[in-house]
């Protein structure tokens, strides 16, 4: 039967929020001799000098010679840790091992060993040190043991002899530093992809917050439009209804029929915005009725008993859905502001124009003129922090590449006017 940890069975993707399995765990000893972890790199270190030490022991068993063979070998182990005094007990003991021996022994490998570990993880400094003397030993050490033998050598045979050792010396070094470079340039690749996977996500999570923003307004927009203009109808029709009452009540049914429909309206149209909140969710969003339109305004108009009036030119089949979403909303938030700050006794008129590609729009009434007091540039009110619906208007026409302007008439009254396309609409301005 195979090992549980053999098996080829395709484990399920993780689902979200579970949490991974732990890595599997390392044996302490095979964790220690991995080039990582600093004792694991002292302990490679310590077995190559100590391999290289044994060879030259064993060629050479006597005891001088054993001595600096083993004096050759100690600066393998501090290569890394102390570069410095493995270069200086590298070079002390190579030029007592070419004083003293005749004959190269196997231990003069630490010296090229010494100039590439120097190359690759020490300063510049230490790694120039180290190639220079590696670079006088290649010239000293063969000149020194070619003199002392019994035949004079000929030139090749000095020219081969330190031109090899001093190759030696140089290729260990190149490919030191060829290392180090290799090492640099992914550390340098991975601290910028970590630097663009920051950016990535800050920049991911500006995103996020600005839907979430852009959405947050979206939906201020739309409770102000619903909600500001079904209380301003139903507070104006309250009012009205209690004079009106007292001197004709037959029509009490005809004034609480108003305020019934227009709560009932407005309660219908807020649960439009709650499905707009769930629209991930199944449910009977559905179920309700269609977005108002330009088709709509009608209505919105009759719904101030005779206080505004509509005239229309031009096809409204020509408008956009989208586009008449905000004529309507336009209209609505218009006749709302009349409501609330023209006066008990003023008239508004709403003229609609569908010309060519453009749809106008303006509501204009004879009232006080002071309640939306705006700077005609950024649609902003200085009314006791009210005018957030004039915000909201120049908002959606801007989302169609529209025009609006608002603020009070030269002979009285305040007038809003916006321009915007008839065809093209911005997914967004959908209310």
């Amino acid at each position: 039967m195979p090992a549980p940890h053999r098996s080829t069975v395709t484990r399920p993707p993780r689902e979200p929020g579970v949490a991974a399995p732990l890595p599997r765990r390392t044996h302490p000893a095979a964790r220690l001799l991995r080039d990582t972890h600093p004792a694991g790199r002292l302990l490679r270190d310590a077995g190559l000098a100590v391999g290289l030490a044994v060879a030259g022991v064993v060629i050479l068993p006597y005891l001088p010679h054993a001595a600096l063979v083993v004096a050759m070998c100690v600066p393998l182990v501090l290569r890394r840790a102390c570069p410095w005094a493995a270069l200086i007990t590298v070079t002390v003991a190579a030029a007592l091992h070419v004083v003293v021996l005749k004959d190269p022994t196997v231990s003069v490998v630490a010296v090229p060993v010494v100039v590439h570990s120097l190359a690759r993880w020490s300063t510049t400094t230490a790694a120039r040190a180290a190639l220079a003397v590696g670079l006088a030993g290649a010239v000293i050490g063969p000149a020194r043991w070619l003199s002392v033998q019994l035949e004079a050598p000929s030139l090749g045979s000095w020219v081969t002899s330190i031109v090899g050792h001093g190759a030696v010396v140089v290729a260990a070094f190149v490919v030191g530093r060829r290392a180090r470079e290799r090492e640099e340039l992914l550390v340098r690749q991975e601290r910028e992809r970590a630097e663009r996977q920051r950016s990535a996500l800050a920049e991911r999570e500006r995103a996020i917050r600005r839907a979430a923003d852009d959405e947050r307004h979206e939906v201020a927009r739309e409770i102000h439009d619903l909600v500001a203009h079904s209380l301003a109808v139903i507070a104006v029709q309250a009012e009205g209804g209690r004079a009106m009452v007292a001197r004709h009540p037959h029509r009490s049914q005809e004034i609480l029929t108003v305020i019934a429909d227009t709560s009932r309206e407005a309660l219908d149209e807020l649960r439009q915005v709650v499905a707009m909140l769930r629209r991930h969710e199944p449910g009977p969003a559905a179920g309700y009725r269609p977005a108002v339109g330009l088709d709509d305004v009608a209505d919105l108009v009759a719904r101030l008993g005779g206080r505004a009036q509509l005239r229309v030119q031009g096809d409204p089949g020509a408008v956009s859905p989208l586009a008449g979403v905000t004529v309507y909303r336009i209209v609505q938030e218009s006749l709302t502001n009349v409501l609330r700050h023209a006066g008990p006794a003023a008239r508004a008129q709403v003229a609609i124009t569908v010309t060519g590609h453009e749809v106008t729009v303006r509501v204009r009434d004879d009232g006080r003129g002071t309640a939306a007091e705006s700077d005609g540039r950024s649609g902003t009110v200085e009314s006791g922090g009210r005018g957030t619906g004039l915000v909201a208007m120049r908002e959606r026409v801007q989302l169609h590449d529209g025009t609006l302007t608002a603020g009070p008439c030269a002979g009285g009254g305040f007038e809003v006017y916006a321009v915007l396309p008839a065809h093209r609409a911005a997914g967004s301005a959908a209310g």
